[in-house]
């Protein structure tokens, strides 16, 4: 279990960072929506404005994989599925109900950050760019295959957010509604602003969508982790201290 102080310190250092790197990457990208770098930018014909700016732009970009910003994001989806399977663990052990549904959970946020990293959604879009030609806000394919998905995932997980200690469902809440806002409802605004650039990523709107986007996703996973960070102490107390089992819900719940 972290410690409380050390916990905060994580959360805190991950947001600055999260915040440091999506101003960083959408000054560095706002720089190429200016019709006088764009082509330069391009053709990589010199370095435009200043020194450096194309490896920054490489390192910082949100809207590029196998990079600083893509590092952190597939980091903090990984130590929330972490977080969910030591949770899973303690769960099963004490006979609880619902481990499977903390186990399943942990490999869902185990495959969201290796797509983080490696951008597996991209296959999906393929093969949906194959069987149809899709535009505007479907652009991006992937989202007709990930809204589906995540619309059973939701329901299927409805009566396991219900058990969950009030606290706690609000924070996941309020994670899956960033989270899932930012990668499908924002993607698809990005979607119908690439379409309308002609299938173009430098375009001003797609530049503030796309930036957006990967801001709400960050925030999201920090939310969820900040939450199973308290839902792991909440469980290793409670096996340790029976009394504090009045702070739970009774009956069904997954803690």
């Amino acid at each position: 279990m972290v410690p409380t102080g050390n916990t905060r310190r994580l959360i805190i250092a991950l947001s600055a960072a999260a915040v440091v790197i999506n101003i960083v990457s959408f000054v560095l990208r706002l720089i190429a929506t200016d019709p006088a770098n764009a082509a330069e930018l391009e053709s990589g014909m010199r370095q435009p404005v200043f020194f450096g700016y194309q490896g920054l732009l490489r390192i910082f970009s949100v809207d590029q994989e196998a990079n600083l910003a893509s590092w952190l994001s597939a980091t903090m989806l990984l130590l929330s599925a972490l977080v969910v399977w030591g949770i899973a663990a303690d769960r099963r052990a004490a006979g609880d109900r619902w481990w499977r549904h903390w186990g399943f959970l942990a490999v869902t946020f185990a495959y969201l950050s290796a797509d983080e990293a490696a951008r597996l959604h991209e296959s999906a879009e393929v093969v949906v760019d194959s069987v149809i030609d899709a535009g505007g806000i479907f652009s991006f394919g992937w989202i007709l295959v990930a809204a589906p998905v995540v619309v059973a995932f939701a329901l299927t997980y409805l009566g396991f957010l219900r058990a969950l200690p009030a606290p706690i469902g609000r924070l996941v809440v309020i994670a899956a509604v960033l989270y899932v806002g930012g990668a499908m409802g924002v993607e698809a605004l990005g979607g119908l602003a690439y379409d309308l650039a002609g299938g173009q990523k430098g375009s001003l709107a797609f530049v503030v969508a796309s930036s957006i986007e990967e801001s709400l996703e960050m925030a999201g996973a920090i939310v969820f982790l900040a939450a199973m960070i308290s839902m792991s102490r909440r469980t290793v107390r409670a096996v340790g201290r029976p009394a504090d089992l009045a702070e739970q819900r009774s009956g069904t719940s997954p803690s």
